[in-house]
């Protein structure tokens, strides 16, 4: 996998680079320093993926996020964060964040991180999806409510990355009910495709794993 690396201080760009290529056989394709650079490099190189600090200089992560989503939709992108900035959860999902990983993880999560971009998943660090959950609590309600109890739990299913075939049979129904409950879901949420459900999953607290 090649990616291209974002972070602003020179010291922690060097250890994230030696922990990914050491650690997950990433191949560090080039580094940026700031959201301006960052979107050179995407540009020019179309890694794989892409691993940027929130807080860059000129153009922050959030902006570079959604202009490599726009132009360059090929690319993952993984969010760096702290635990506090559990607020801008939400609005990287809705700009196709494939995940966020806090800053005080431990070094296998960039493991279990990228795996889930393999996989076309969504990663969120403990951390993180504990601050985004408690944010989303007094919303869950009104997010449900359009929901049945069997489409709240598929779609629960469906945030923790599980097929249709695991859920049917973790629920103990057939693949052709699970399919008729995913194409309600979509009906009734007004979205479209499994990425979409699963953002929302998280988005509205229904995601209770990371990995």
């Amino acid at each position: 996998m090649r990616m291209v690396l974002a972070e602003p201080h020179t010291l922690i760009r060097a250890g994230l680079r030696k922990l990914l290529e050491e650690g997950t056989g990433t191949e560090v394709v080039a580094e940026a320093g700031d959201g301006q650079e960052l979107l050179e490099l995407a540009g020019r190189l179309r890694p794989d993926v892409v691993m940027t600090e929130l807080n860059l200089p000129q153009i922050s992560g959030l902006e570079a996020l959604a202009q490599i989503r726009r132009h360059y939709p090929e690319i993952a992108v993984i969010i760096l964060a702290a635990p506090s900035d559990g607020h801008h959860v939400r609005s990287a999902l809705k700009n196709g964040a494939a995940g966020f990983i806090a800053k005080d993880a431990e070094p296998m999560e960039l493991g279990l991180a990228l795996r889930a971009v393999e996989r076309r998943q969504i990663y969120l660090s403990p951390a993180i999806s504990h601050k985004a959950i408690e944010r989303r609590a007094d919303e869950r309600a009104e997010d449900a409510a359009v929901l049945t109890p069997r489409q709240r739990q598929v779609l629960q299913l469906i945030g923790r990355g599980k097929s249709t075939k695991e859920i049917a049979a973790l629920m103990g129904i057939s693949v052709k009910t699970v399919e008729t409950h995913r194409a309600r879901l979509m009906q009734s949420l007004g979205l479209y495709g499994t990425n979409a459900l699963m953002r929302h999953a998280i988005r509205a607290g229904l995601d209770y794993s990371t990995a």
